[in-house]
């Protein structure tokens, strides 16, 4: 019997017509039609897509959010400003300025200062939203905010004017309005008898009061700060016109870059020692020079806007003397008892071939870790041919006895120095056995240990080494490394600065040089087949670690 065939409408391929239902479409052409349908695709939620809220539940969130706002100073600022980027040190600050609120509420008269490199944010807060904020919680005080110059106070004074003005802050804080027959820039009151006065530093504010003063930057450059002339007239206009301003209870917030040691942060805090206010002061270096609460040594204050590589291009360009005192917080005077800034030399990396210095390493030791306790210092220095120094890396730190020895030997280990000195009676009394027990686990047998006497010389005259050879212009310093700005300020206030260890780690490698150089080759043995592969292995790395 002859088999019917039906030709398929979609492949025209001739088919029997039990594979041809009805429609004229094969059976295989309706399954490839069938696979190619994509199967429905459920929406997946967005990671980042918030679920719609409804009108009930949003006014909860707005309400919630308006409570926070007026407990905490962050979350006030975020809310005029979203973009706002805040990290670690901005969270501190706000933490501190709400004690502060506190503190003058309670009547406790708060001294708070607040030291910060510049283009930080410090302004943002201390200036603008704290003095809005504390206002909606109590409309009835008055703020003086004073400023290097007259027209940056008067824009702090519109911006807080501005933030009063705003729906969203009556929303928040609906019981302080401005009093709309009094909204000069230069003095605003609120309903309540409040107010804002702004001012020049050295400016007229006599017959204003105030419950919270705040002196936001009052030198405006190098040229300022550098002047007896302007530094005495910021201090006579602080003591005789700002600070009897103060309402019983009041309190006074500095926060500044500083540009000299006799600032008015400087006077004040000289002031505190011989009973005069105290202050609480907070210190927030560019790049941690040691382990903080937040960040470790070396890190950036605010990596989120400058991050370790800007600060370091920032550092090259305004050069040790400003980046220690704007950047770092610590300045230091030009003239010390023993060392004066003239003596102070500078190397690039560049311009000096380690390979070719003969090294020498000393170590002051402190053996503790609790904050009583010195630092202990270990520095390196390459001498050339013609006898200059080049301070190539220090260590500091407070270390128990095995941290140290571990840190002695590293040192070692990376520079390979001659001789490493130890003041005697240190190794015996503290790190002897361990050490000599490290040195045979880290096979560095050829390290020598010097015991350095200390005989009659104190430390004033074991520094004239050290000082003979800074006078003749024999000792450089690394320009771009983050120790050597506190090295530097620490000579600059030798002897009467409160630590001394860097200075004293510097001044015996000063005096190793006099009594030891004769017979430096003699110290330092031809290195084995296995020291010189060891040195091969690193020798790529070792630039990369180096301080210098």
């Amino acid at each position: 019997m002859e088999i019917k065939k039906i030709e398929c409408k979609e492949c025209l391929t001739s088919y029997p017509e039990t594979l041809i239902p009805e429609g004229g479409i094969c059976v295989y052409c309706k399954a490839d039609a069938a696979e190619k349908v994509a199967a429905p695709v459920e929406k997946e939620e967005s990671p980042t897509s918030k679920p719609e809220l409804s009108r009930e539940e949003a006014a909860q969130r707005e309400l919630a959010l308006r409570a926070l706002s007026r407990k905490h100073v962050l979350p006030f600022v975020e809310r005029f400003n979203p973009d706002y980027l805040a990290g670690w040190v901005h969270k501190d600050i706000c933490q501190r300025l709400e004690q502060f609120s506190q503190d003058v509420e309670d009547g406790k008269s708060p001294r708070l200062m607040l030291f910060m490199p510049p283009r930080h944010g410090k302004s943002t807060l201390a200036s603008v939203a704290f003095p809005a904020w504390h206002l909606g919680k109590n409309p009835k005080h008055e703020f003086i905010s004073c400023s290097y110059s007259g027209s940056l106070a008067m824009t702090f004074s519109r911006k807080v004017r501005q933030l009063l003005r705003e729906p969203n802050y009556r929303n928040i804080f609906a019981k302080t309005l401005l009093d709309r027959t009094s909204q000069s820039v230069e003095a605003w009151l609120t309903t309540q008898g409040g107010g804002y006065v702004a001012a020049g530093v050295g400016g007229g504010i006599t017959g204003k009061g105030a419950n919270i003063l705040v002196i936001d930057d009052p030198v405006k450059n190098r040229e300022d700060a550098e002047s007896e002339f302007n530094r005495e007239s910021v201090w006579n206009w602080y003591t005789s016109t700002a600070y009897t301003r103060l309402a019983p209870g009041g309190g006074v917030l500095i926060i500044l870059t500083r540009w000299h040691d006799d600032d008015l942060a400087g006077r004040l805090l000289d002031a505190a020692k011989n009973g005069a206010d105290q202050w609480e002061v907070v210190k927030y270096p560019a790049i941690a020079e040691k382990d903080e609460e937040f960040r470790k040594t070396g890190e950036a204050l605010h990596p989120e806007r400058y991050n370790l590589d800007a600060l370091q291009q920032i550092q090259k360009a305004v050069g040790p003397r400003d980046w220690v005192a704007l950047y770092q917080q610590n300045p230091v005077a030009d003239e010390g008892d023993y060392f004066n800034r003239d003596m102070i030399r500078y190397y690039e990396n560049e311009d000096v071939d380690l390979s070719k210095l003969r090294y020498y390493c000393a170590w002051d030791l402190a053996i503790g870790q609790r904050d009583r306790n010195d630092y202990s210092v270990g520095i390196v220095v390459g001498v050339d041919e013609y006898d200059n120094m080049y301070v190539v890396d220090t260590v500091r730190g407070k270390f128990d006895g095995f941290e140290l020895v571990e840190q002695i030997l590293d040192l070692y280990e990376t520079w390979r120095p001659g001789i490493v000195g130890i003041e005697k009676g240190h190794i015996e009394m503290a790190i002897g056995p361990f050490l000599e027990k490290r040195v045979r686990e880290r096979r560095l047998h050829e390290a020598y240990f010097k015991d350095l006497k200390v005989g009659r010389r104190d430390k004033e005259a074991r520094a004239r080494a050290i000082q003979g050879r800074m006078q003749q212009g024999m000792v450089y310093f690394p320009k771009e490394t983050v120790w050597t700005g506190p090295l530097v300020a620490e000579l600059l206030r030798f002897p009467n600065g409160t630590h001394d260890d860097q200075v004293d780690a510097l001044a015996w490698i000063g005096l190793m040089m006099t009594e030891f150089a004769t017979f430096y080759e003699r110290v330092a043995p031809e290195p084995s087949w296995r020291d010189r592969l060891r040195h091969l292995v690193k020798s790529e790395n070792k630039k990369t670690s180096m301080s210098a």
